[in-house]
């Protein structure tokens, strides 16, 4: 394959993953999460193939000297733009999952402070909800004489 052909495939993969990380970003705003499941696979598989066609490029040194210009320019723009939308989606991702964190642990507090604790006394005759005191035994005789 040609470097311009590659260029161009470069730059399809890119406009696609901008497109998926921005639907992804604005998911996530809107709080739909049961929609980001496809669109993270989606995600995941362009950027497969994006990391294969950036290695096989980096494995033919000088390729990309000899794109044309006016692609060279495009490749540029489009490198930058996912750049830039990845920034973005990175943040959003990040705010969701710190949301979620912060809703988990109310839950988990909310049921922790409604759990009813015990009244009255225990079967060892101590009262509820106190600590127990360590009782250490003591010797005793009984006297049958009184």
């Amino acid at each position: 394959m040609n470097a311009n052909a590659r260029a161009q495939e470069l730059i399809d993969l890119s406009h696609s993953m901008v497109q998926v990380m921005a639907t992804e970003t604005e998911v996530l705003r809107q709080g739909k999460v049961s929609e980001i499941e496809p669109l993270q696979a989606q995600k995941e598989s362009l950027a497969g193939i994006y990391e294969a066609h950036m290695r096989d490029a980096a494995a033919e040194p000088g390729l990309f000297n000899s794109i044309e210009p006016d692609l060279r320019d495009a490749l540029t723009q489009a490198a930058r733009q996912m750049e830039a939308t990845a920034t973005e989606n990175k943040i959003a991702v990040h705010a969701a999952l710190e949301l979620n964190t912060r809703l988990v642990n109310v839950i988990a507090d909310a049921v922790t402070n409604s759990t009813p604790s015990a009244a009255g006394y225990t079967n060892t005759g101590a009262a509820a909800g106190q600590p127990r005191k360590m009782v250490h035994p003591t010797a005793a005789t009984l006297n049958r004489s009184l």
